[in-house]
């Protein structure tokens, strides 16, 4: 059964069309919102999905493959047409969905839950939804960490629009920089505290460790927020001195004896790419101090950024550590796991490549990545 219209459908499409995020390449923010999501609530498939005039679209998916689904055959347009959290625990006992034939057929979906995302007016325009092949349903904690899940996501969308809007009035500029930062700050607070929450609440440890690992990438971009809004300019960020500031900061976390150290060129990129490439010192270096150490007696972790032949960039992050115990690769390195998703999915967006040099000692990785990009950001 095709889901009614919203009453107030040009209201809401208006609404939507103003954060301009249809049909924009993937992105490691939102990718990683639908992996933690996913795991977090167990559930094979899991979608960031925006319910367009006649199409719902996903900003990020797992599990299911494809970018976009008619509009006849979505469950999501039915949520977003009741508050709070939308859940089907057997989606062939609801009338609205027995005959769908993704219900019925290929990709068998038996059960949805789903969290609005919602504008601060209260127009729906999609949701952040689990769904799975077999009839179940949420425990309490899961469905709290959903709805928490989708108010990250709006936040985002709302901090793109601001900038957006930054950009084409530049008068506004100081006003809303200021507006934005205490927005962001805001909101990164408030989702570490009630993952802090969530973590101390957890079933078991595998829950738990993954609430851990969200905390963790929420104070990353914090912390590289921080380094943005210290550059000043978001449309030219000297790399030299943003990646020299984000290294002193590091540096207060590395283990007993272990020094970071840091040669940058001063090169310039604009402020989403600067931020990708904060993100993966963060995680890199943030691996090194945790893993390549154990209890070696100090060492050097070395960050390198420089131009490369071509109008390349070219990343090294390496340490001469001792390397890591079976047991510790198997639950977080810098080559495996969650910690290289998100690191593939950020060179992935600044149109690069990664890969392992060969050393003596330790780990080096090297990262490539055109300097310019004809790519609107």
């Amino acid at each position: 059964m095709r889901a009614e219209k919203h009453p107030d459908e040009e209201k809401r499409l208006a609404a939507l069309r103003r954060y301009g995020v249809l049909d924009t390449p993937r992105e490691a923010e939102f990718d990683h919102v639908v992996d933690v999501v996913a795991r977090i609530c167990g559930a094979p498939m899991a979608v960031i999905n925006l319910i367009d005039e006649t199409r719902q679209w996903f900003k990020a998916e797992v599990g299911l493959g494809v970018r976009e689904l008619p509009l006849d055959d979505s469950i999501c347009a039915h949520a977003i047409l009741q508050p709070g959290l939308f859940l089907v625990e057997d989606t062939l006992k609801d009338d609205r969905f027995k005959d769908n034939p993704l219900c019925k057929g290929e990709p068998h979906l038996r059960f949805y839950a789903g969290a609005l995302l919602e504008t601060q007016d209260g127009e729906p325009l999609g949701t952040v939804c689990v769904l799975d092949h077999e009839p179940r349903t949420l425990t309490q904690d899961q469905q709290d960490f959903l709805k928490l899940m989708a108010h990250q996501v709006m936040r985002q969308l709302e901090l793109r629009r601001a900038v957006s809007m930054l950009e084409e009035t530049l008068a506004e500029k100081n006003v809303l920089i200021s507006e934005i930062d205490h927005r962001v700050k805001n909101s990164l607070q408030l989702i570490q505290t009630i993952l802090r929450m969530q973590a101390s609440r957890a079933p078991n440890e595998e829950h738990r460790a993954l609430l851990d690992v969200a905390q963790a990438r929420v104070s990353a971009v914090a912390h590289v927020h921080n380094q943005l809004h210290q550059s000043g300019d978001f449309r030219e960020i000297d790399m030299q001195v943003f990646i020299e500031r984000l290294c002193r900061e590091l540096q207060e976390t590395a283990p007993k004896d272990v020094t970071l150290e840091v040669q940058a060129e001063p090169l310039k990129l604009d402020a989403r790419r600067a931020g990708s490439v904060g993100l993966v010192i963060n995680e890199l270096v943030t691996n090194a101090f945790k893993y390549a150490y154990g209890n070696a007696a100090g060492g050097v972790t070395a960050v390198t950024l420089e131009s490369a032949p071509g109008g390349q960039v070219r990343l090294v992050i390496s340490d001469d550590g001792a390397g890591m115990s079976g047991e510790e690769e198997a639950q977080e390195s810098p080559v495996s796991g969650l910690g290289t998703r998100l690191v593939t999915a950020l060179v992935s967006g600044l149109d690069g490549e990664v890969r392992e040099m060969e050393v003596s000692r330790g780990l080096s990785l090297e990262i490539l990545f055109p300097l310019e990009t004809d790519q609107a950001d």
